[in-house]
């Protein structure tokens, strides 16, 4: 190739090369450190919850240009941040320092003074003085001096429009939201402006979805009246005793007010669930051995609402079956008349005790109890060195509440529950008694999401109005179990006879604390301490100590509830009677 022709094509790659500039560079992401300072309250947590630096810290950038561009979009993020907790004023600067390995991004932050909420407005259009008096309280969730928050105003205004669907008014709506900060007085101005909607009341309800419920069934368990002013409140409850009954898979509730009209057309559409459920189960307990149970129930055998319940357990010492016929609506809406029959038979170290039990029981609400009256029949034969047969009517009062967020899995809320049934003995039996019983659970979440539960229960026990001797053995009480005073056998928490066998009591006590600690969704651990005891009086006489015992266990989580393993040492471990600990295996929390 002739010289000439080679400078021309070398001066055209150079040329080219001139043009393209510099050929890419592909090099390794950038690690780096993120360091935001201390702030004052909790803003430290808040800022790093909006922080892409900190968030997508395990997926680096490819570049610094790019870490800096994450960089300043946590600048305006932590900007928005501080707005919503008042912090008006901030100076956030951001600093990345890539002479060091990893590289560095550093956030100085002068959060400023904290604006204050000055007194807030509410302004009703159309003018509605009767229905800004039902809300005008509802105002005192902005406190006139406290810390602004943006999710304070969010509430309020929520509970604004909540509030007025309690009181006749279903469709009211947001006109505008006005925030305005006072940088001269460091105060935020917040003015609501709604219209209420017009005032109206309950009209006809329209029922859709049943296929094998009647509709007669779902009738008494709406809260509402047809007339009656409009409540949100009696529709949400209308909803969970729909959901209470276990019939419905989904329940839906459309409140439809045309406008300028008076009257809510309730819509409610119903999808059934599957009415029969089958449950079955097996647990292990170190003083009782192995059992085994199954249950069956229909929840709609008869087209209304009638549930039927057939289960049965074995044991080595507890043999068991039962059936259970629950007829809603008897008489009024939403009373309930449970029959049922039990077998059971139990083997102990102190009896062998054979029942047969017949109940009628008659339960309906009140207030924010459930109460229940009944009759029930009790046949008992019991061998304690010496055959007794007993033929025993009562006749049951009851009373429970329960604020429980769920009956597997509780994280929340209060139950209680007070029994009182006298018995009286027919036929040759002359055994007259009153069986007192009144328990308690509380469960307390420690974190936000409750994944750390501390729950607590109590429940004192008592048999009054005879001697012990006209008391079928297997009606005194007893302490001591994986249902009970954890870390003692079965019934041995309380006094002995001279074999060393329970003597059984007139009264007993249990209480125990739990701290439940969910690790994620499959597994958990728990620590407990337990304590009470059976004794011989109507409380614990100086003789008759109480029985205290502790362990720890572990929680494999299902879809049908927790599976349980249970650990638990005595801590007044008697020589040649106690072990020196007890296993407990089965399915669902202790209590």
């Amino acid at each position: 190739m002739p010289t000439s022709q080679v400078r021309i094509l070398l001066a055209l790659c150079l040329t080219l090369a001139a043009c393209l500039g510099p050929l890419p560079a592909y090099s390794a992401p950038v690690e780096y450190t993120v360091d935001i300072p201390p702030l004052p309250e909790d803003l430290t947590p808040l800022l790093a919850s909006v922080s892409d630096c900190v968030g997508l810290r395990e997926n680096p950038p490819d570049s610094p240009g790019l870490l800096r561009k994450r960089m300043r979009g946590d600048v305006e993020s932590f900007a928005r941040a501080l707005d919503s907790r008042g912090y008006f004023q901030a100076a956030i600067e951001g600093e990345l320092d890539t002479d060091t390995r990893p590289a560095a991004v550093r956030f100085r932050i002068d959060p400023g003074p904290r604006f204050v909420f000055a007194r807030p407005d509410l302004i009703l259009r159309p003018a509605n003085p009767a229905a800004a008096s039902l809300v005008s309280d509802t105002l005192m969730g902005i406190q006139a001096g406290s810390g602004y928050s943006s999710g304070t105003v969010l509430d309020v205004e929520t509970a604004l429009l909540e509030r007025l669907k309690e009181y006749g008014h279903p469709s009211p709506a947001l006109v505008s939201r006005d925030v305005a900060a006072d940088h001269a007085t460091r105060e935020v101005h917040v003015t609501y402006v709604i219209d209420p909607g017009r005032a109206a009341m309950f009209g006809e309800t329209e029922v859709s979805g049943l296929e094998t419920i009647s509709e007669a069934f779902v009738v008494p368990e709406l809260a509402w009246i047809n007339g009656a002013p409009y409540d949100r409140r009696l529709v949400d409850k209308t909803r969970e005793n729909l959901i209470r009954t276990g019939l419905f898979r989904s329940v839906r509730i459309d409140p439809e007010h045309p406008p300028g009209s008076d009257s809510v057309t309730m819509r409610v559409s119903l999808l059934e669930a599957p009415p029969r459920t089958v449950r079955a189960g097996l647990w292990h307990y170190s003083d009782l051995g192995l059992g085994a149970g199954l249950g069956w129930t229909h929840r709609n055998i008869f087209g209304a609402g009638q549930e039927l319940r057939l289960d049965t357990s074995v044991s080595e010492n507890l043999q068991q079956a039962g059936s259970e016929l629950i007829l809603p609506n008897m008489g009024r809406p939403r009373q309930s008349l449970g029959l049922a029959a039990r077998y059971k038979n139990e083997l102990t170290d102190v009896y062998d005790a054979t029942n047969l039990i017949l109940s009628a029981m008659v339960r309906r609400p009140l207030a924010e109890f459930e109460v229940g009256y009944g009759l029930g029949y009790r046949l008992a034969r019991v061998d304690d060195d010496e055959l007794r047969t007993f033929n025993l009517v009562s006749t049951p009062l009851i009373a429970e509440y329960s604020s429980a967020d769920n009956p597997l899995e509780p994280t929340t809320g209060l139950t209680l529950a007070a029994r009182v049934e006298p018995f009286l003995g027919i036929d040759q039996s002359d055994s007259s008694f009153v069986f007192w019983d009144v328990s308690g659970r509380h469960y307390l979440p420690l974190t936000r999401d409750r994944s750390l539960v501390l729950a607590t229960r109590g429940r004192y026990s008592l048999l009054a109005g005879t001697n012990r001797e006209s008391i079928p053995e297997d009606m005194l009480l007893y302490a001591g179990g994986g249902g009970s005073i954890r870390g003692y056998a079965y019934q041995y928490a309380g006094q002995l006879d001279e074999d060393d066998e329970p003597l059984g009591g007139v009264s007993a006590v249990d209480f125990s604390a739990e701290l439940r600690w969910r690790i994620n969704r499959e597994y958990g651990l728990v620590i407990f301490g337990d304590g009470g005891g059976a004794f011989s009086g109507r409380s614990p006489a100086e003789k008759e100590e109480y029985f205290w015992g502790t362990g720890a266990g572990l929680r494999y989580y299902t879809p049908i509830g927790p599976i349980r393993l249970d650990v638990a040492v005595p801590l007044d471990r008697r020589d040649g009677i106690d072990d020196p600990f007890q296993l407990y295996i089965s399915l669902g929390q202790a209590f």
